[in-house]
């Protein structure tokens, strides 16, 4: 063979070596190498907590699916979920993952509220538990979220009232979709996300399909089904999952809820589309026909615009915070009303009390909000939020407030905004 030749095939040779590293390297930022699901479920209670029928099932159910794609599952049910059973597995996760991990937890049983002052401490109820002291709270499971640094990924799905409580939304906007390293981008970045079955003063809503829970049965619907590939990329990120599940799974029982929990870094909890073992779909009939009417009147319309459609109220805490009055009426309709007790402001007369608000104040601390999702109907859809603030006045006063409202959003020139606010709802 002649030397040109031969030094070509030798390039060529060389060339593929080097990209075929290129590509490890990127799929070692796109695969885990261990994915860990701690899957709970507790019926028979005692210590005074009233028995459950459908969470034992739902945690069999969720860790079939998830042993299925290939989750390495650790499954406590009942009396073996007690607390110290349960943040035994959560510290041991802590010390065996690795950037290169990813932990799912899911909790199917009761939740707590304490209300101390103005703060309501939402709890997660382990088997046993006869009171607060020995519950595991919201608080305690953030921190030892943190305590999970080197976790690249962490989905805690909370099948229990005031589950979303753990959350902390800031608004943080999703990754850049039309990316053509979207994907990689994603599963790459810290991902600390949370989506929960049940807002405040709500029960998770039983008697569902299949021996499940409503919740369990949609999440499994979203994910075993493969129904929340929305792109049909046969991939699932949070963002489908969210879009797809909380208008189905919201009911005039329970409004689930989702956001993301300090260290959160652009990441997209994702799972592989499978179809194995699916559940059948429910028919909207036999939705209707239960208690569990969805508020949803159109599903896919809904899922779709979903992440838009909360935008301008996430924009609008942001523009608290960063005490921009320009960007806080840009969410606003100018047809908007906003209802303060039993007074109606038109927009007009929004924009100058904030207007003057916005000039007595040195700085603004959103400490925390939420949002459930309660309806679409006729383009417009409506959201339930519970905030907590700190208003820093230039004259030295520091005003807290932890209330609750509503919101309604319509589309205005191809853009989601305020039409309707109600305030000081608690």
């Amino acid at each position: 063979m002649p030397f040109a030749a031969r030094l070509a095939r030798t390039f060529l040779a060389l060339l593929c070596l080097c990209w075929s590293q290129l590509c490890a390297g990127s799929a070692s930022a796109v695969d885990f190498s261990t994915s860990r699901a701690i899957v709970i479920g507790i019926d028979k209670y005692g210590g005074g907590f009233q028995d459950l029928s459908y969470a034992v099932a739902d945690a069999r159910r969720v860790a079939d699916f998830l042993r299925a794609q290939g989750y390495d599952v650790r499954l406590l049910l009942d009396q073996n979920a007690s607390r110290e059973q349960i943040l035994n597995e959560l510290h041991t996760a802590a010390r065996d993952l690795t950037d290169r991990d990813r932990l799912l937890v899911f909790f199917g049983g009761h939740g707590s509220t304490e209300k101390i002052g103005d703060q309501e401490l939402g709890y997660l109820v382990p088997s046993g538990a006869t009171g607060v002291g020995s519950m595991i709270g919201m608080e305690e499971l953030r921190s030892i979220s943190q305590t999970m640094t080197g976790v690249r990924h962490q989905l805690f799905v909370l099948n229990a009232c005031y589950g979303g409580s753990i959350g902390i939304l800031r608004g943080v906007r999703a990754f850049d979709t039309t990316r053509p390293d979207y994907m990689e981008q994603i599963t790459a970045r810290q991902a600390r996300q949370f989506i929960a079955a049940g807002g405040p003063d709500q029960q998770v809503l039983d008697g569902g399909p299949n021996g499940l829970s409503w919740f369990t049965y949609y999440f499994l619907e979203a994910t075993e089904t493969g129904q929340a590939d929305l792109d049909g990329d046969s991939t699932i990120t949070f963002p489908e999952l969210s879009a797809y599940l909380l208008p189905r799974a919201s009911n005039n029982v329970q409004t689930p809820t989702f956001g993301a929990l300090p260290g959160h870094a652009l990441g997209e909890f994702v799972f592989a589309r499978s179809a194995a073992g699916a559940p059948p779909v429910v028919a909207q009939a036999d939705i209707e026909a239960s208690h569990a009417t969805t508020r949803a009147a159109s599903l896919p319309e809904v899922a779709r615009d979903f992440t838009p459609m909360q935008q301008p109220i996430h924009d609008l805490f942001n523009a608290w915070t960063m005490l921009d009055i320009d960007a806080y009426l840009a969410q606003w309709s100018p047809q908007a009303r906003q209802f303060v007790g039993k007074k109606m402001r038109r927009y007009p007369e929004i924009e100058a009390a904030r207007r003057k608000l916005f000039k007595r104040l040195d700085a603004v601390e959103v400490v925390r909000y939420q949002l459930w999702f309660r309806g679409y109907e006729d383009g417009v859809a409506s959201f339930d939020a519970s905030y907590s603030m700190k208003f820093h006045f230039r004259d030295g006063r520091v005003l807290a407030e932890q209330e609750r409202e509503t919101y309604r959003v319509a589309q205005d020139d191809g853009r989601w905004v305020i039409v309707e606010n109600r305030d000081y709802l608690r």
